[in-house]
């Protein structure tokens, strides 16, 4: 018997899940049960009067002649709908394969002009700078060297020439192609830091200069292939980012969402251009908050009383933020342990006056990044130290604030049970 029960238990699940064959066999079935059923049917009518066996098959013949028609219309349309399905499947992949062909290729474009960017080269008195150093000597050769110097440019001139060329062409690729309104975002996004990360030294010698009341040393080729170009793809590009831009705090909260030590995190929010970051106290609100969320009390516990990861976390995170959202003016992180609590409000000129470094080099030399901040600051217990005490405030719990949070607890207990 159970063996019977999981037969036609077996046989449901695999009819269930193919339904063709289903539908299939089902007219199959109904079409032996008319096939079979009918004479007995049609003799038993007496007024028919139908007792030979000619005239059953005639009676027969004659009545299953139009059902079977009937069937075969409709498997006919079944076998065009199915095919039909096929081609429009058929069609779905291979627009979701160009999508995926276009991101790819989008993708790889703007990581050729990084890359372009990354190897810019400027040599002066025997020396070869790069990237930043190498734009902003070039710079500022070009400012000292005046309009009426007739001396050949430097062939970084043409590279950044060349470079700025680039960028137009993909944002209109961007804007024309078939992505979704988030990957256009995305991909936007990306474009705008590579811009904003290179080419912004370029405008700060400019509005140097024009504070100083220099502009007219500029070289006209400079002025004219350079800075115009750039300012225009810069307004270009603002332009079709405001088409598709999410509130600037729902990108906050996205990028929170990807860090380390996301999972504790209880609020994010934006007070103009000041993130804030706080984090749970204790197990009981995480889960109070968080019915469905994964992490355990042990996992929850062991973060709390991790010290050093926590440093880690509030050393890192607010850095790599304000590295990748150039919107950020400030970043605040709020961490509570079980024994101090760690508070760091970081602001973006302090820090990059602190780390004589522009966060958007952090941002286009990943490496640069790893090597000069994280491997410094994250894993050198000296360094670490000096960033700490720089700009973390190390607070111990009063008893005032433990009987608060005592108090609270109790009251959110009370109000689960009259909730239950």
């Amino acid at each position: 018997m159970k063996g019977l029960k999981k037969l036609f238990s077996n046989l449901s699940i695999f009819f269930f899940g193919n339904t063709i064959i289903a539908i299939a066999v089902l007219i199959f079935l109904v079409g032996a049960l008319i096939a079979f059923a009918l004479p007995l049917f049609l003799t038993s009518i007496s007024y028919l009067g139908m007792t030979s066996p000619n005239e059953i098959g005639d009676a027969f013949g004659g009545t299953t002649n139009p059902i079977i028609g009937l069937i075969g219309v409709g498997v006919t349309f079944l076998a065009f709908y199915i095919q039909y399905q096929a081609i429009e499947k058929q069609r779905e992949d291979l627009q979701e394969q160009k999508r995926y062909n276009e991101y790819k290729y989008l993708q790889e474009s703007i990581k050729d002009v990084k890359d372009d960017i990354k190897d810019l080269r400027y040599t002066k008195d025997q020396v070869t700078y790069t990237y930043s150093e190498a734009i902003w000597n070039f710079m500022m050769d070009n400012l000292q060297y005046g309009m009426g110097e007739q001396q050949i440019l430097s062939p970084l001139y043409y590279q950044l020439e060349y470079i700025l060329t680039l960028f137009e062409p993909i944002i209109a690729e961007v804007e024309n192609s078939d992505l979704s309104k988030k990957e256009k975002f995305q991909m936007l996004m990306n474009i705008d830091g590579l811009f904003e990360s290179s080419l912004a030294f370029i405008l700060r010698v400019y509005d140097k200069s024009v504070v100083d009341g220099k502009e007219k040393m500029f070289r006209e080729s400079v002025k004219y292939k350079i800075i115009i170009p750039a300012k225009k793809t810069k307004l270009e590009l603002r332009e079709i980012l405001d088409r598709y831009k999410e509130p600037e705090k729902d990108i906050f909260h996205r990028v929170v969402m990807r860090t380390k030590g996301a999972a504790f995190v209880r609020h994010t929010r934006m007070i103009g251009k000041k993130g804030i970051v706080i984090f749970y106290k204790d197990y009981e609100t995480y889960k109070l908050e968080n019915p469905e969320g994964t992490v355990t009390e042990e996992r929850f516990d062991a973060f709390l009383a991790d010290r050093d990861n926590a440093e880690k976390i509030i050393i890192n995170e607010p850095i790599r933020l304000l590295m990748k959202l150039d919107f950020l003016e400030k970043v605040s992180f709020q961490m509570h342990l079980i024994e101090v609590s760690l508070n760091i409000e970081v602001d973006r000129t302090e820090i990059q006056k602190f780390l004589d470094m522009d966060l958007a080099e952090f941002q286009l030399n990943k490496d640069r990044y790893r090597d000069e901040f994280v491997g410094k600051y994250i894993y050198d217990k000296r360094a670490r130290e000096r960033f700490l005490s720089t700009f973390v405030t190390v607070k111990a719990p009063s008893k005032k604030d433990k009987d608060r949070e005592l108090r609270e607890r109790e009251r959110e207990k009370e109000k689960e049970l009259k909730e239950d």
